[in-house]
C-alpha cells in the first residue's frame, strides 16, 4: 500500500510539472484534475488499509481539491495563497506517506509473528 501511494504521488508530481502554467492567476483545472485522480487513488487504498496513515493522506488530499474548489468559486482568493496551500498540503501528503513506509515493516513483522487465526482479516477454522 505504500509502495503504490508513494508512486501514484510520484506520477500526480511529474504530471503535474508537465501540467502547471506558471505566472497563471486563474484556477489550474489541470493540476485540480491529477489532484482529484490522486484523492480517488489515496480514498481506495484508505478503504482497503487497516492502518490510520491513508486516511491522513488522503484528509491532507481532499484539503488540496477543496482549495481548487475555493479558488473556482470565489475569484478574491490571491495566488500566493493558492500556490502555498497547494504546497502545504502536499507537504502533509508527503509526510503522512512516509510515515506509512516508515512504520511498514514493524507492522508487518507484527502481522507475520501472529498464529494465523490472528492475521487482521483472517476467517477462523
Amino acid at each position: 500500500m505504500e509502495r503504490l501511494a508513494a508512486a501514484g504521488y510520484l506520477a500526480a508530481w511529474a504530471l503535474t510539472l508537465v501540467a502547471f502554467r506558471a505566472g497563471a492567476r486563474d484556477i489550474q483545472w489541470s493540476v485540480m484534475i491529477i489532484d482529484v485522480a490522486l484523492l480517488g487513488l489515496l480514498f481506495g487504498i484508505a478503504l482497503k488499509s487497516r492502518r490510520y496513515w491513508p486516511l491522513f493522506s488522503g484528509a491532507f488530499q481532499l484539503l488540496a481539491v477543496a482549495t481548487h474548489v475555493a479558488v473556482a468559486l470565489d475569484s478574491g482568493v490571491s495566488g500566493w495563497a493558492y500556490q502555498t496551500a497547494g504546497i502545504i498540503w502536499g507537504y502533509l501528503v508527503i509526510a503522512a506517506i512516509g510515515y506509512g513506509a516508515w512504520t511498514a515493516p514493524r507492522r508487518y513483522a507484527e502481522i507475520e509473528a501472529m498464529p494465523d487465526s490472528d492475521v487482521p482479516g483472517a476467517t477462523r477454522r
